[in-house]
């Protein structure tokens, strides 16, 4: 029998199974990318990350190039970004180097994270949405890939 130890529990691909926003105001939970969001994240073990989600209803543009109002409408069902992660505890620490938001390069993106299996839930720390501007906090569900 071979032993595996696993050193870093998230390294690998993974594949959204749920993505659920939560209004601290409201208390409304909402699917923001819509119940069919897709996304794929992959984590390094040498520290590097990448990731994109989309909604399940994204539609390509008509011609090559977009129109202002299809490529305002692609950037709103998206969500892309690169850089570094860190785990400290249950703590998972995006620090993105790269994204659809220029307002992310260069920030610490803070998560709480568990691994059951090859099943992995991550919730945001309460902060100010990217999608819908309200106070919220975001629940996602994986599935390993690999």
């Amino acid at each position: 029998m071979v032993t595996r130890i696993v050193l870093n529990p998230i390294v690998g691909t993974w594949r959204l199974t749920s993505l659920t926003e939560e209004n601290l105001e409201t208390g409304a939970v909402s699917h923001p990318f819509g119940v069919g969001a897709r996304a794929l994240v992959i984590y390094e073990a040498n520290g590097y990350v990448a990731t994109i989600f989309s909604t399940g209803d994204r539609k390509p543009p008509i011609a090559a190039q977009a129109t202002d109002q299809e490529a305002i409408r692609l950037y709103r069902s998206m969500i892309a970004f690169a850089g570094r992660y860190e785990l400290v505890g249950d703590r998972l620490i995006y620090r993105p180097e790269i994204s659809w938001n220029e307002l992310w390069n260069g920030t610490a993106q803070e998560r709480v994270f568990q691994v059951n299996g090859d099943r992995l839930e991550v919730k945001s720390v309460p902060a100010v949405s990217a999608l819908t501007g309200a106070r919220t906090i975001f629940s996602l569900a994986w599935q390993r890939v690999t």
